[in-house]
């Protein structure tokens, strides 16, 4: 549990890069993703990818360390962006992916663009997503570990919107360009 709260804790805004994205990437591994930090281990690609099934794929950009009250996605960050989508589509041919931005806003600047759908993760969906991977957790609690199927995970997964697609619907929005 204390590793757990730790792990949520270092998902916030305004916490250093370091810790968010190792963050990230152990969120995914609890929810039973493969999980890795291209960027950091590469010096190419995204902040954070999870293989979510077979090829499909998260691929997250933290934003993180910037103003928690900044008015929009920067041209120079959707060009980023759109740089790792490429980077997506040379290593994973075949592969199905969402491009996530976790930022304090949603509103992408009139200078930029983005070449590929991309959902944004804002403050008050981050606080949910944290929320349902406790619950999630909690879950386990009535539970020997040696007992619990991986149909019942699966089942609790999907209680707490946590699946895939659900993430998805429940702790991301589209991005509002302006104009």
């Amino acid at each position: 549990s204390l590793s757990i709260d730790s792990i949520l804790e270092d998902c916030t805004f305004k916490r250093d890069s370091e810790k968010f994205e190792r963050a990230v990437q152990k969120i995914g591994e609890i929810l039973g993703f493969q999980s890795q930090r291209p960027d950091k281990e590469f010096g190419k690609g995204p902040d954070n990818l999870w293989c979510v099934d077979k090829n499909k794929y998260f691929l997250i950009e933290c934003k993180n360390e910037i103003k928690n009250d900044r008015d929009e996605i920067t041209k120079h960050e959707s060009g980023q962006m759109n740089n790792h989508c490429a980077w997506f589509e040379e290593k994973y041919v075949s592969g199905d992916c969402t491009n996530i931005m976790i930022i304090p806003t949603k509103d992408l600047s009139n200078q930029g663009s983005f070449v590929k759908p991309v959902k944004i993760i804002r403050a008050g969906k981050l606080r949910e997503l944290k929320y349902a991977i406790k619950a999630f957790i909690n879950e386990f609690r009535q539970f020997k570990l040696d007992d619990i199927s991986d149909q019942k995970i699966s089942e609790i997964l999907r209680t707490h919107k946590l699946n895939p697609d659900n993430i998805i619907i429940s702790f991301t929005e589209d991005y509002y360009h302006k104009t």
